[in-house]
């Protein structure tokens, strides 16, 4: 017969245990019995057993002479579980070779085997010889699970994406954002296409009654209504302002000594309530701009205001707004909003962090 299936061997029994499962590719509904029949009781190599391979449970207690690992077992098209001779002779060998040539099937010259290597076997088809249809549904039934599973990957991945894009967009911003109490106060922002525009001569100690904000997913915020976060929280939820307009509001808090850029734990607490405002609206964009009074020359003041608005940006960084929509300048003591700079108040109004809305 014409082979149509070649049996690579290493070691003489995994030959031998390649044979048997090429036979059954050949013929796949193939029993117990009938495989006992292709293969005879005069190809047993050993008189331990009348047969060349038989059911797992049989092998027991006679496992040495046996195939014994999962994957060198033989297992029918009816779940049954074979195992085959392991102990072949060259003479017994060459017997199963060549009575496997009546089924198609042939052996390829036996490679050696590297010290301390495991024998293995390897089929190959001949002349386009393609499995019965049961092997080959078997196949495509296992691929469509494989397909089934890509495809509901992909519907995650695809999920998680569009909530994420949605979450740097619009989702976040229409979601409703309900204020419990709120009533007309007098920002410390205000409008301009300049950058300092106007601001509040001293910080701000009285932020007037609280405001209780209820976010989309249940948390509760209380804020003063005259402080710089409700004034920031309120520019971005509102509707009739243009996305990009220039809006300027002074953080209150963010005072520093004379010749220093070190947050104190009032600044820190306020950067906390405007870091919160900005990650519920995470498709805004701000600017940090830095201030000093008139003390020393330019340049060092350009320096130090710098150093501040840096620091107060490396700050919002670290409270969780990612750095991409951050952005810092130092102006010096250009832009004073005590243009005296004659007292200490005046000079301490003047040395100042403004937050800058670049995109709402």
């Amino acid at each position: 017969m014409k082979a149509k299936i070649c049996v690579y061997g290493k070691s003489q029994s995994r030959t031998a245990l390649g044979i048997i499962n090429a036979y059954l590719k050949l013929f796949p509904d193939s029993s117990l019995a009938e495989l006992q029949k292709a293969f005879p009781k005069s190809l047993n190599p050993k008189s331990f057993t009348d047969n060349i391979i038989v059911p797992e449970k049989e092998a027991i207690g006679n496992e040495k002479h046996f195939f014994e690992r999962e994957d060198e077992l033989v297992i029918l098209k009816n779940g049954e579980r074979l195992a085959l001779v392991e102990l072949w002779t060259k003479e017994d060998f060459d017997a199963i070779c060549e009575h496997a040539k009546q089924y198609g099937i042939e052996v390829a010259e036996m490679e050696g085997t590297k010290p301390f290597e495991k024998g293995s076997f390897e089929l190959k088809f001949l002349d386009d010889f393609i499995a019965p249809e049961e092997n080959v549904e078997e196949c495509h039934f296992k691929w469509w699970w494989i397909l089934v599973l890509v495809l509901l990957l992909l519907f995650v991945v695809f999920c998680v994406i569009k909530c994420w894009n949605c979450n740097k967009s619009t989702c976040s911003a229409v979601a409703p954002i309900e204020i419990v109490l709120s009533a007309p106060a007098e920002d410390t922002a205000v409008k301009s296409e300049e950058e300092p525009v106007a601001a509040v001569n001293e910080t701000v100690t009285d932020h007037g009654d609280f405001v209780t904000i209820k976010f989309p997913d249940g948390k509760e915020w209380k804020i003063g209504k005259n402080s710089s976060e409700y004034a920031l929280f309120k520019f971005l939820k509102s509707d009739d302002a243009n996305a990009g307009t220039s809006y300027s509001v002074n953080l209150d808090q963010l005072r520093f000594e004379s010749g220093k850029a070190k947050l104190s734990p009032e600044a820190e607490k306020q950067l906390e309530s405007v870091a919160m405002v900005l990650k519920f609206f995470p498709n805004s964009r701000v600017k940090i701009c830095g201030y000093t009074d008139n003390t020393g020359t330019d340049a060092m003041n350009k320096r130090l205001s710098t150093e501040r608005a840096n620091v107060t940006a490396e700050k919002l960084s670290a409270l969780g707004i990612e750095k991409n929509r951050i952005e810092y300048e130092g102006f010096g003591a250009k832009f004073p909003v005590c243009p005296e700079n004659n007292t200490d108040a005046c000079k301490a109004a003047n040395r100042r962090i403004s937050i800058k809305v670049t995109q709402k």
